[in-house]
């Protein structure tokens, strides 16, 4: 039943529990009134004691010998209610306290009773009695026993708190019940929509579990994130397998313009054929996983971008490093290296120079920063750069150009990736400075060695 309850609509959760509390308040509320009249205190005291003295006349009205009143009057006084018999002289009235308890006991008792308060009994041996008639003759003095003490909390003030509890009580249950059923599934949505990943990841990553309402929002996002891994898919494959075509006849071309005995006619044929092979691989390696599925590991950083400045340099290129010599940083290196040498490649194509320097800031992020004295970007496009297959004539790359727009879209894809932030700034006077902020990355094992050619860490066993 419960299972079953959990299951079913969350509007006719909230309807059942919120009309619960309602209805065990109007119960105990009930069952107060029936079993705790109003008056109370009058209960718990005065009322028992007067309900003994009304007893005891009785009794002694209907007794027929001396020995039976003297039994009567002796059982109430081991009750408590010591009793006197007097006169009916003795009824005259003597002004005592309004706040004295034989008050509070007369008005308890029946109106037919003929009452007076006396400061002692003609004997002497009961004093602040309350006198009560029993006939012409005769009257009855009782001295009350004394009033049990003050209670913490006043039987009022117990019915408050029982219907209080019968409200609130239900009520923070249906709120705990209501951030279970509700928000806590959704908030598990929220953490595995920021975690969600396009192309990775299980494929019905959300629970189909709860309330009806949350199970059908939960196969809505799954159903959504198999249908966007589809279309993912197949834009992949799509722009593969042309990628791929493109290479059988772009070989053969090449080959025919190798036989060419024009050598201008050829230069410019080889030149157009690299172009498009080179706008095939940067299409590969944008659509490529590799780069996701790389496994982080401790790298030296120092090393790693070193070795990028000399690849450049080997070919010609004025590209130099400035920074720490040693610094270890966990990471994807080869992810990060390609993102360096892309925008190493972009500075030396526009400026025919770079430099590129590592900084480590005090709250332990990096910063790498990519310098040239080339042309800037206008601001407008400092983010639509960014963005895949962008292009603009006003932007550094120039209309004769040939290219895709991806190299700084794959850098900014392993820059996120990393948890980290790409930023293009003009220089002044002329310049652009390519920044690249990683946060900080956890400990660094101390007995760690360094690969310089990989700019990988290899733990010592």
């Amino acid at each position: 039943m419960s299972k079953r309850f959990r299951g079913g609509s969350i509007r006719r959760q909230i309807v059942a529990l919120a009309i619960g509390p309602i209805i065990c308040l109007v119960i105990l509320s009930a069952i107060s009134d029936w079993l705790l009249p109003e008056d109370l205190e009058s209960i718990s005291y005065a009322r028992a004691t007067a309900s003994k003295i009304e007893s005891v006349i009785d009794l002694v009205r209907a007794s027929t010998s001396p020995g039976q009143k003297a039994a009567i009057l002796d059982a109430s006084a081991r009750t408590g209610l010591r009793v006197e018999e007097v006169a009916a002289a003795e009824l005259s009235q003597t002004d005592i306290s309004s706040e004295d308890v034989r008050h509070t006991v007369q008005e308890n008792l029946p109106v037919s009773f003929t009452t007076s308060f006396r400061s002692e009994t003609a004997t002497g041996s009961l004093r602040d009695v309350l006198v009560v008639g029993i006939d012409e003759n005769r009257a009855l003095a009782f001295l009350p026993a004394p009033p049990p003490p003050d209670a913490w909390i006043s039987d009022h003030e117990v019915i408050i708190v029982l219907e209080l509890m019968g409200l609130v009580l239900p009520v923070a249950l249906l709120s705990l019940y209501a951030a279970r059923v509700i928000a806590a599934p959704l908030i598990e949505f929220a953490k595995a929509a920021e975690t969600l990943k396009p192309d990775d990841g299980p494929d019905r990553p959300f629970k189909e579990r709860g309330a009806a309402e949350i199970r059908t929002l939960a196969k809505s996002l799954n159903d959504m994130r198999s249908r966007i891994r589809h279309m993912i898919d197949d834009r992949t494959r799509m722009l593969r397998a042309i990628s791929h075509d493109f290479r059988t006849p772009l070989t053969r071309l090449r080959l025919r313009v190798e036989r060419s005995t024009q050598p201008e006619l050829k230069a410019a044929l080889l030149k157009d054929i690299s172009a498009l092979s080179d706008m095939i691989n940067d299409t590969l390696t944008y659509l490529s996983k590799e780069m996701a599925s790389e496994k982080p590991v401790n790298a030296d950083l120092p090393s790693l971008l070193a070795t990028v400045c000399s690849d450049f340099s080997d070919i010609g290129f004025n590209v130099t490093y400035t920074g720490p010599e040693r610094f270890a940083y966990r990471c994807k290196p080869r992810s990060l290296a390609r993102a360096v040498t892309n925008l190493v490649e972009n500075s030396t194509k526009f400026a025919g120079h770079a430099m590129v320097e590592l900084s480590v800031l005090e709250n332990g992020a990096v910063r790498i920063s990519v310098i040239d004295e080339g042309p800037g970007l206008l601001g407008s496009l400092r983010t639509l750069v960014l963005k895949p297959f962008f292009k603009a004539d006003t932007a550094r790359t120039p209309a004769s150009r040939p290219g895709f727009g991806l190299g700084l879209s794959i850098v900014d894809d392993i820059v996120r990736a990393h948890g980290g932030t790409l930023e293009l700034l003009n220089r002044v006077p002329h310049g652009l400075l390519a920044q690249i902020e990683l946060p900080a990355a956890g400990d660094v094992a101390s007995d760690a060695t360094f690969n310089s050619s990989a700019g990988e860490l290899a733990h010592a066993e």
